[in-house]
């Protein structure tokens, strides 16, 4: 299931190649894209970091999709003082800002679309949740982010449950928390495990509302969860909504010709995951046009960037801030009829 986070990143930041190249290149030079596919093996990971460095001598790279493979590479990454835009949701990738100088991200972060969620919930008088959440760093990190946000918003974690990435039922997980006065369960994971904990919840007759992480925002989830993705919520990027936006939003005409471009190329409408790989590669492309082929410049000119309207958000770096995502590039969805679509009171 990872590769179907990865692949459509890569797919996605080698559209954005093809278009620099087609448009002349950089500076009059072609750009070239390596690709090391790591197998979300972290020794491969770490071994692929390490080749792109001293071998390929890149200019920078589009980090892996997977959290963990993100935080198995950072020290390699500010070793070898090359900018990396990691593909890797969670904040911790690149905190502290002061160690993680060379290390940014691309895709909506777990503190962004938390924060969209529980105004959602505070919108719907939801005080009291559960967390089903996997046992990797994605599961365990946005578990330690919300419990340090909750009280911000009047509400308060009454469960936490963990299950094992590989694991096929979480019925019991899910039973200790129908057991509890939840008014909502909130899953945080990556793979399979979304739609089997969907399932299950579903199978539990449990009718309170099902909140899921951004990582969710893929066919093949819906595909995997069948009908029972029915009525979840989750935040996400605008790319399954494009049509609903206002016409003054700015990421409006970049995702149309996003959609366009992309369906054109591979015959197939892109997941939220292939926006993540166009930014980086565009965002770094942009650096390396206006810094030239210093790694160190290129660096900087990544932590300059203002509002750069990407596919998966507006972008703001700052030397404090390598997230560069912002929460009003979130929206809340849900699923009707097995497609991804705004939901109620969605802004």
């Amino acid at each position: 299931f990872v590769a179907s986070l990865g692949q459509p990143a890569l797919e996605g930041a080698m559209l954005a190649v093809d278009q620099v190249n087609a448009a002349g290149g950089i500076n009059g030079k072609k750009v070239s894209l390596v690709n090391l596919n790591t197998e979300s093996d972290n020794t491969k990971t770490v071994s692929a970091a390490r080749r792109l460095a001293s071998q390929e001598k890149v200019l920078g790279i589009i980090g892996p999709s997977s959290s963990g493979s993100n935080f198995v590479i950072v020290d390699t990454i500010e070793r070898a003082r090359i900018p990396m835009i990691g593909i890797g949701a969670t904040r911790g990738i690149v905190l502290p800002s002061e160690k993680r100088r060379y290390t940014f991200l691309a895709p909506l972060t777990d503190v962004v679309v938390q924060s969209v969620m529980l105004q959602d919930m505070r919108k719907r008088g939801i005080s009291k949740i559960a967390i089903l959440h996997s046992d990797v760093a994605f599961g365990t990190s946005a578990r330690d982010t919300l419990e340090k946000l909750v009280g911000d918003y009047g509400i308060s974690i009454v469960a936490s449950e963990v299950f094992g990435n590989g694991d096929t039922d979480m019925t019991p997980q899910l039973t200790k928390i129908r057991g509890t006065d939840a008014q909502a369960t909130v899953l945080w994971a990556t793979g399979p495990g979304l739609a089997i904990a969907t399932k299950n919840h579903r199978a539990l007759g449990i009718d309170s509302p099902l909140y899921l992480t951004h990582a969710a925002n893929d066919f093949n989830y819906l595909r995997l969860a069948g009908d029972a993705a029915n009525g979840i919520l989750l935040p996400s990027s605008k790319i399954y909504v494009t049509d609903a936006l206002p016409a003054d939003d700015p990421q409006k005409p970049v995702l149309e010709k996003f959609v366009a471009d992309y369906r054109a190329k591979y015959g197939k409408l892109p997941a939220t995951f292939a926006g993540n790989g166009y930014d980086a590669a565009m965002m770094l492309m942009n650096a390396i046009r206006t810094a030239g082929e210093d790694p160190a410049a290129v660096r900087d000119a990544l932590e300059a960037t203002r509002d750069y309207v990407g596919v998966t958000a507006v972008y703001t770096y700052g030397p404090q801030d390598h997230f560069g995502a912002k929460a009003d590039s979130v929206q809340m969805l849900t699923v009707r009829a097995g497609e991804f679509g705004l939901a109620d009171g969605a802004n």
